[in-house]
């Protein structure tokens, strides 16, 4: 969410020089034509229409989405408090990952929201059992995996100094364990079902879902090396994922099992999943908002 004129704006910009350049060294997409964005939203059709195989011309470029249509139904003003770890258990009232601790402003809190002073909380961390492990990220900003650490109480205690000392808000939290199910094709990272949905006249519609899976590493975020691939509305896996630089992938690259997109792979509890979504969204007491979250099972 971009949460100012000022830098929609810039991000506008800069996205729309990328589509230019990416339209200069592919010439054929300037043939291309796109009703919501007429100028460069052609180049963005071309990307996708070879990525994809499917012809339109409609399809909604990144700064359609979020200047337009997002920032008309999404109240920017909530984004710091919708955005932040700290409250999340507040606005959704069940069903997130526990907190071991929670820092805002400066205080701490445990798992009973109960005020703990800084050594009682790494005293905590180093007398949970040997080998737990645990993430620490800040409770703003982690995009990409940036400022998130994962490791045993040695590895995390000095980010949590230095997150404690530098004033910034953040949260702990145990390594949770997947369902078998989703771990197949990365067993290393929490490969989690994104899901999009939309509010309208007091009903949730789910309107997007993709499992986003790590490539090797610890995070599936595709910033930080990891793909995705789309669901369709009865949770089967599409046929072929893609990553950042929309490379196409039939078969995860890093599982040794190779397992097929296509061999006919549904995400497990995937009816559930989108009546928690609906649940969950109408938390937000909002009459239009475009939600993403995300669900590991």
């Amino acid at each position: 969410m971009k949460d100012s004129f000022a830098r929609r704006f810039a991000y506008e910009v800069l996205a729309n020089v990328r589509f230019i350049k990416y339209g200069i060294k592919n010439p054929k997409s300037l043939k291309c034509k796109n009703m919501l964005s007429p100028l460069t939203g052609r180049f963005w059709n071309y990307r996708y229409q070879s990525v994809c195989g499917i012809e339109s011309d409609k399809y909604l470029s990144e700064p359609y989405f979020y200047n337009k249509l997002e920032a008309k139904v999404n109240d920017f003003g909530l984004n710091k408090f919708f955005d932040h770890k700290g409250y999340l258990s507040n606005i959704l009232n069940s069903n997130t990952i526990p907190t071991i601790a929670n820092c805002i402003a400066g205080t701490i809190y445990d798992n009973d929201n109960e005020v703990i002073v800084f050594n009682d909380l790494v005293l905590l961390l180093e007398q949970l059992p040997l080998n737990s492990e645990f993430v620490i990220k800040r409770s703003i900003g982690t995009g990409g995996g940036n400022s998130v650490e994962i490791g045993v109480a040695n590895h995390i205690v000095p980010f949590l100094k230095t997150y404690f000392n530098a004033k910034y808000d953040f949260v702990i939290q145990p390594v949770i364990t997947q369902h078998d199910d989703l771990a197949i094709f990365n067993p290393s990272s929490i490969n989690t079902v994104r899901v999009m949905s939309f509010a309208y006249q007091g009903n949730v519609y789910p309107v997007s879902t993709v499992l986003r899976m790590g490539n090797g590493g610890r995070i599936d975020n595709s910033a930080a090396g990891g793909i995705s691939i789309g669901v369709d509305n009865t949770g089967k896996l599409r046929d072929f994922a893609i990553d950042h630089d929309f490379k196409k992938y039939y078969q995860h690259p890093a599982t040794a099992t190779a397992t097929k997109f296509s061999d006919g792979y549904f995400i497990p509890y995937f009816n559930e999943l989108l009546d928690l979504v609906k649940d969950k969204h109408r938390c937000l007491k909002k009459p239009r908002y475009c939600f993403m979250g995300s669900y590991s099972r």
